[in-house]
């Protein structure tokens, strides 16, 4: 194992994009500038270390491009692949020769349904010198293990179908139940491993490339129950089942242990408020011993290798205390390669992305909140810069974001996280920045959006309100049918927690979100009284009916949706808006589709509410990925001039 090199740094910058250089000392960063989408990003090695790839954005607006470059001489002309009617999402090694390059392009103007959008996702796999022809793989195909010991080969779930394909003689129920298929890089030939199963899916590979486990969901019975097969064997056994609505049951597979076949590594419940990680034996159903259990939050996920003879094996578990990223590690020189790094780059999120197969280079990315990204290549224990994500943001310009906790006015604790502006003393303009979901976790790391506030002196809150998962199973279920209610009594209380700690103004309080988000600025805009000065609803949810019904068509999560998405219905209380609002969609919003804003439009109109202004992102969907550098500017510009202007909150600083 490879380890760094007491100080040695070496910078080399692959690209002027990536080159930017130290920015100069302003008061406030020009907006252009934090809306200039990733300049790198998807960086990995060869599997023989000769050669790496990303994707580069050559202007602007320009769409994404693969580069390829030779390790050994980095300033050579690189191999550039991209095409005009499409754009670029993600570039990855099969072998030393061959890459996999995802990609989108837009088939139809408008959305279908929700998640039935205007981009088609499609994958092809391509030659490292950019000659000859893409093979295109079937849209429908997932890759499921890239087979290591294999290299021409990968394994993909596929039915085989690509958006235009003729269904003729084709039954509608092998489109639903696609075969695991032993796919050549080489030239697309397909061989059957495993004949889908129409009561299967949620398939576990092992990293071998063994098909482990699956799951099969029982409408009638409202249950989920998990298989499992023996490596080479054809018989599934039943080993786990519970009740969706049994919502204090988790049970989720991670991998399996390398030293024995038998025996998984889970993430449950049993019994406790939050995850811990057991053994669990495939074979016979049963729990074994509890490996790892984090005080008060649940487990996030497992870590694994990136070593070439280890690639995707678990060693440690991944959790969040007090808002930090923590591993529990299982092996000893994997945590001293992390430490390592970890030291090296003192208050960031570091990540292996890759190493090749000698184990003499690996690409390390790391993030922070004042960092929005970077990636260096570790060459025999030399360490150089690659390039930023952002390379004209630079730290000193940046803010620190601190854990905090805050009782709610029920006695809930609520934790949260807080960007403290870098200008300006308290007490503090602030927005209140609730994330979507609302059941994701967050963490602290880099966060554009509270950066950006927090550069111009606003003081910056994410609550993790109930419903915020990552907090145990009551945290969660706490927020159910309390939409708009005691979810947003959370974001409330929060304000007036500092507010009370003197690091406020009362009369200088805002609240902007999106998704999830947005509909917490829809329902604070119509709660009176209200601690919010104004509010700007980004992508926002503005009737329940109807997201009920564009979520709960699944027979499984129909009640536990029905029963949790419930609350205030903003857009029945349109009328009742006395703040300045700010009202901003994506025109193709596939999840929130833009319809949610135009009807809570519709009813301050009919009320004769004129205090709002409301805004569509031409051509953006609802994802932060699909946001082009104009929306994006459009956006922040819209938000900076409605905090400054209808709600009152002048910055504190301004671009010189």
């Amino acid at each position: 194992m490879q380890l760094l090199k007491p100080l040695a740094l070496a910078v080399t910058l692959v690209t002027g994009l990536a080159a930017g250089g130290a920015a100069v000392a302003q008061e406030a960063i020009p907006v252009e500038e934090f809306a200039l989408l990733p300049a790198m990003s998807n960086v990995s090695l060869s599997p023989n270390g000769e050669y790496i790839a990303y994707l580069i954005k050559p202007s602007l607006r320009d769409p994404y491009i693969v580069e390829i470059r030779e390790v050994d001489d980095l300033s050579a002309r690189p191999v550039r692949i991209g095409g005009d009617r499409m754009e670029v999402d993600g570039v990855s090694w099969l072998n030393n020769e061959r890459l996999l390059v995802d990609f989108r392009q837009q088939f139809r103007d408008d959305i279908e349904d929700v998640n039935d959008g205007v981009w088609a996702s499609k994958r092809a796999i391509i030659n490292r010198d950019g000659r000859g022809r893409w093979l295109e793989m079937p849209d429908d195909a997932s890759l499921r293990s890239r087979l290591l010991d294999d290299p021409d080969h990968i394994l993909v779930y596929t039915a085989n179908f690509s958006r235009g394909d003729s269904l003729e003689g084709r039954a509608i129920s092998d489109l639903r139940t696609p075969d695991f298929q032993l796919y050549d890089v080489n030239n697309g030939r397909m061989s059957l491993v495993l004949r889908g199963n129409d009561r299967l899916g949620g398939y576990i590979v092992d990293r071998e490339g063994n098909i482990r486990g699956a799951t099969e969901v029982d409408g009638g019975a409202r249950e989920v129950i998990y298989y499992a097969r023996d490596i080479g064997g054809s018989d599934w056994r039943e080993v786990f089942r519970y009740s969706v609505d049994d919502v204090d049951v988790s049970f989720d597979f991670l991998g399996f242990d390398p030293a024995n076949p038998d025996i998984a590594f889970v993430t449950a419940t049993n019994g406790h408020d939050t995850t811990g990680v057991y053994e669990f034996n495939v074979r016979t159903g049963n729990f074994g011993s509890e490996i790892f259990r984090a005080e008060g939050v649940d487990i996030a996920g497992a870590w694994r290798s990136t070593a070439p003879d280890r690639l995707g094996e678990v060693v440690g578990f991944v959790y969040y205390q007090d808002g930090q990223r923590r591993v529990a590690f299982m092996d000893a020189g994997e945590q001293q390669l992390y430490d390592q790094i970890e030291a090296t780059f003192p208050g960031t999120e570091p990540l292996i992305l890759s190493r090749s197969r000698d184990g003499n280079r690996m690409i390390i990315y790391v993030s922070g909140p004042r960092n929005p990204g970077a990636y260096y290549l570790l060459d025999n224990g030399q360490l150089s810069l690659l390039g930023s994500r952002n390379p004209l943001l630079s730290p000193e310009d940046l803010s620190d974001v601190e854990f905090v906790r805050y009782t709610a006015r029920d006695g809930r604790s609520i934790p949260g996280y807080l960007t403290v502006p870098s200008v300006g003393e308290a007490p503090y303009p602030l927005v209140v920045l609730p994330h979507g979901g609302p059941w994701v976790t967050e963490h602290i790391n880099w966060d554009e959006w509270g950066q950006l506030l927090a550069n111009r002196g606003y003081m910056v809150l994410q609550p993790g309100y109930r419903g915020t998962q990552g907090y145990g199973i009551d945290h969660w279920t706490s927020s159910f049918a309390e939409w708009g209610q005691a979810m947003q009594d959370d974001l409330d209380d929060g304000a007036q927690f500092l507010v009370n700690e003197g690091l406020v103004d009362p009369d200088q309080i805002a609240i902007f979100g999106w998704s999830y988000g947005g509909y917490a600025a829809f329902a604070a805009s119509v709660r009176n009284p209200s601690p919010y000065q104004c509010s700007i609803a980004g992508a926002g949810v503005s009737d329940m009916t109807q997201i009920r019904s564009d979520f709960t068509q699944s027979r499984l999560n129909r009640l536990l949706l029905r029963t949790a998405y419930r609350g205030l219905n903003p857009v029945d209380h349109a009328a009742e808006v006395e703040m300045p609002l700010l009202i901003i969609h994506g025109e193709v919003d596939q999840r929130v589709p833009i319809v949610h804003s135009e009807r809570f439009v519709r009813a301050l109109d009919r009320a004769g509410v004129d205090n709002y202004r409301y805004v569509v992102l031409d051509r953006a969907d609802h994802f932060s990925n699909t946001l082009s550098y104009d929306n994006k500017l459009e956006l922040y510009n819209e938000l900076l001039a409605w905090l400054a202007g209808p709600c009152g909150m002048p910055p504190r600083a301004t671009v010189e």
